[in-house]
């Protein structure tokens, strides 16, 4: 399986935040799977990166060429792949993945993360979408969304089936038994 995690290239104010992402790289690596992410060699990326490839793992990044000229990849990764732009880059991602993983982060991360929930309602994503809910970082989107199936802009089953957890083996339960939306019907 390969899982897309997006996450911050900022490590974030609290150690618990890259604990995480260490935490969800070995878990990468010890379920066999193969982490697809961003390719970046700093924060919360290089973190979750360095960890799946220190227990062995492999690591697929997909980096936008202006970053990659600004010499922000991941040294030693399993493969990476330079890409035009950013738009190609969230396409890709979703493309590979089996499985999309939010760890904190910001404009870019929720931007990734949203595209993935947001296509998975409308037939593009079949993949399970889950946002690791270290320290409580994502209750307030948990909130948005909720706001937003209440006032009819998200459709209650959507959100049911989008996972906000920091537990590993909830997160691979879910995996395991995800059954993806059918096709959005429109009213």
């Amino acid at each position: 399986m390969k899982i897309a995690v997006y996450c911050g290239a900022n490590s974030g104010a609290d150690p618990a935040f890259l604990q995480a992402a260490s935490k969800v790289g070995a878990w990468i690596a010890a379920r066999g799977d193969t982490l697809i992410y961003g390719g970046g060699k700093l924060g919360l990326m290089g973190a979750v990166a360095q960890s799946a490839l220190d227990h062995g793992g492999d690591v697929i990044g997909i980096m936008p060429q202006v970053l990659a000229d600004r010499g922000l990849a991941m040294p030693a990764l399993t493969h990476l792949e330079v890409v035009a732009d950013m738009g190609t880059r969230k396409a890709k991602m979703i493309e590979m993945a089996d499985a999309d993983l939010a760890l904190p982060g910001g404009p870019g991360t929720l931007e990734e993360i949203t595209e993935a929930i947001s296509f998975s309602r409308i037939g593009l994503n079949a993949s399970p979408t889950i946002l690791f809910d270290q320290n409580g970082y994502y209750q307030p989107l948990k909130q948005m969304y909720q706001t937003a199936v209440d006032q009819g802009f998200f459709d209650q089953d959507a959100f049911d089936n989008v996972l906000f957890s920091d537990d590993l083996t909830a997160i691979s339960t879910f995996i395991a038994n995800y059954q993806p939306l059918g096709v959005r019907q429109y009213h």
